[in-house]
């Protein structure tokens, strides 16, 4: 399945006892070096507890890779990335149109902004956060429709529209295009069509 582009910042708070239960793990993995096991587990206890000096070295790394912390995200910027996915079903499913429009509004529906300042704001930032995750959507439907490995699974499923739901799922970042995912996408397709007995 597609490895998301999630940042160590944004591991799950575990309780103790989850804690215990990974220490013990590592205990049977790491019994003959007790000073690797003690390190990693000091350094994924720092993770869970936003230890200042892990989070910038962490916040170093993704900003090489490109990736941001969910966490770190803005509130608009959840809004758009969550408003478009839902936009693309609507689109591949019924053909709507994705209109920013209809975006900018939706945000001033849920923000509202009080002072005119405000507004302008709202509008820029609506806008720019709507254009960035469209790009990136509209590139990995290009990219699908133009698939080798898609196209040949279409020919496989005439009937079916394997390619605007093979794209759907990359959109929500469910699936890759590698050759295991495509696999796996094709055993969710055969388990669609088969017949119940």
């Amino acid at each position: 399945m597609l490895k998301k582009s999630l940042s160590m910042l944004d591991v799950h708070q575990y309780s103790k006892d989850a804690l215990k239960y990974f220490y013990k793990q590592l205990f049977e993995i790491y019994t003959d070096d007790e000073e690797v096991l003690k390190a990693i587990f000091l350094f994924f206890r720092m993770i869970i507890r936003e230890d200042e000096d892990v989070k910038k070295i962490i916040e170093g790394m993704d900003k090489i890779d490109g990736i941001r912390a969910q966490k770190s995200k803005l509130k608009i910027e959840k809004i758009a990335e969550t408003w478009l996915k839902k936009a693309y079903f609507e689109h591949l499913y019924h053909n709507y149109s994705i209109i920013r429009g209809y975006f900018t509004n939706f945000t001033k529906e849920i923000i509202q902004p009080k002072s005119k300042e405000g507004k302008e704001k709202l509008k820029r930032t609506s806008v720019y956060y709507f254009e960035r995750y469209n790009d990136k959507y509209k590139k990995k439907l290009k990219r699908c429709r133009s698939n080798e490995r898609v196209l040949e699974l279409q020919k496989k499923y005439p009937k079916l529209n394997i390619v605007d739901a093979f794209a759907f799922g990359l959109i929500i970042e469910k699936f890759a295009t590698t050759n295991e995912d495509l696999e796996w996408f094709e055993n969710i397709v055969q388990i669609l069509i088969k017949r119940r007995e």
